[in-house]
């Protein structure tokens, strides 16, 4: 199927270029020396010519011989040209560029909304509902790795009240949540609690995956896409090129293509106890939105990845990594160094 598509693309494109070239290039010919390559006679004309002798002097002749034996070279750069462009890929983004441009601006209102009305709460990222940074009385902000019963002022001797410090303790751990989702421990937090033991920086395939989550039936392959922006997701092969993401001004190998050629790579290798287990793939969508996504759901499922989002990660259609982990069996030590082997 794949060698057809490709022959019918060339011929097509083929097809068309012929058309529009000779056309234009009939048109050049005619305005400038009056000559229609199209015509027989004008083609009898210039053979009865030149066998009467004609001798090409002026510089208005060579240009016309050079423009006649240029003709067919022409024609087929062009045509090796045109067929070498990605046209499916740039008709998507030309396509979409009107759903892009309005939820651009639909995201730009509720932003200017949620700047009018700082006490409107319901919002859906992280980072919009992380709770406040815990103030002393001084107005100062209260560092975290301090004792919760720890007074402020040096002169009490008394121990602080149980209602203080409960309070102090509720709201610590908001905060150094926060504070760790910088660097992706927030990340790691979550897959810790729900029973997996990480492996972090993992290489496989040459390629770096932020972490390999290591439960007793299974592997995940974890993968933080970082990336700013929006984004078009495009995960079909072209020409046995890898698939791009495609931003404004820029495009890049697909982060799921990453995380799916280090599945492919992985397999093979598990040894021991690890051999046979199966290698499930996470990209979490950190800070960039999929201007897409609704359209790409089927097409990740298919792939067998699953895509959700963290902090501001978007659009809000995609699931947050805290409702896509479910909790599992820790595995045992030998399933562990058995992986951890392989990617150590």
């Amino acid at each position: 199927m794949k060698i057809i598509f490709a022959i019918s693309r060339i011929f097509f494109i083929l097809f068309i270029w012929t058309i529009g070239y000779f056309f234009w290039f009939q048109r050049l010919m005619i305005a400038m020396w009056g000559f229609n390559p199209m015509s027989r006679q004008h083609w009898l004309y210039i053979w009865n010519e030149w066998q009467n002798g004609w001798v090409i002097q002026a510089a208005r002749e060579w240009l016309f011989v050079f423009a006649l034996f240029a003709m067919i070279p022409i024609w087929l750069t062009g045509a090796a040209a045109l067929c070498t462009v990605p046209w499916i890929k740039w008709f998507k983004i030309i396509l979409l560029f009107p759903i892009r441009l309005i939820r651009s601006k639909i995201k730009e209102r509720k932003k200017e909304k949620n700047t009018a009305r700082p006490k409107v709460t319901k919002k859906k990222s992280y980072k919009q509902t992380r709770p406040p940074a815990i103030r002393a009385g001084s107005g100062k902000i209260k560092h975290v790795d301090k004792a919760p019963g720890k007074e402020e002022n040096p002169t009490a001797t008394a121990s602080p009240a149980p209602a203080p410090a409960t309070g102090s303790q509720r709201q610590e751990a908001p905060v150094r949540q926060t504070s760790s989702s910088v660097s992706g421990g927030s990340v790691m937090d979550i897959l810790r609690s729900a029973g997996y033991r990480l492996i972090s920086d993992a290489k496989i395939a040459g390629k770096k995956i932020d972490f390999a989550a290591i439960a007793a039936d299974h592997i995940l392959l974890c993968l933080i896409d970082s990336e700013s922006g929006d984004w078009l997701a495009d995960e079909e092969r072209f020409n046995d090129e890898e698939p791009l993401w495609f931003s404004e001004s820029n495009h890049r190998i697909s982060p799921v293509r990453v995380v799916l050629n280090a599945r492919d790579s992985l397999l093979p290798l598990l040894t021991g106890s690890a051999r046979g287990m199966e290698v499930k793939t996470m990209v979490v969508i950190r800070q960039g939105t999929i201007i897409n996504a609704e359209d790409m759901f089927e097409v990740w499922n298919g792939l067998n990845v699953t895509v959700c989002r963290f902090e501001e990660g978007g659009p809000d259609e995609i699931a947050t990594l805290q409702n896509t982990v479910s909790s599992v069996t820790s595995p045992d030590d030998g399933i562990y160094h058995s992986v951890s082997g392989v990617l150590g």
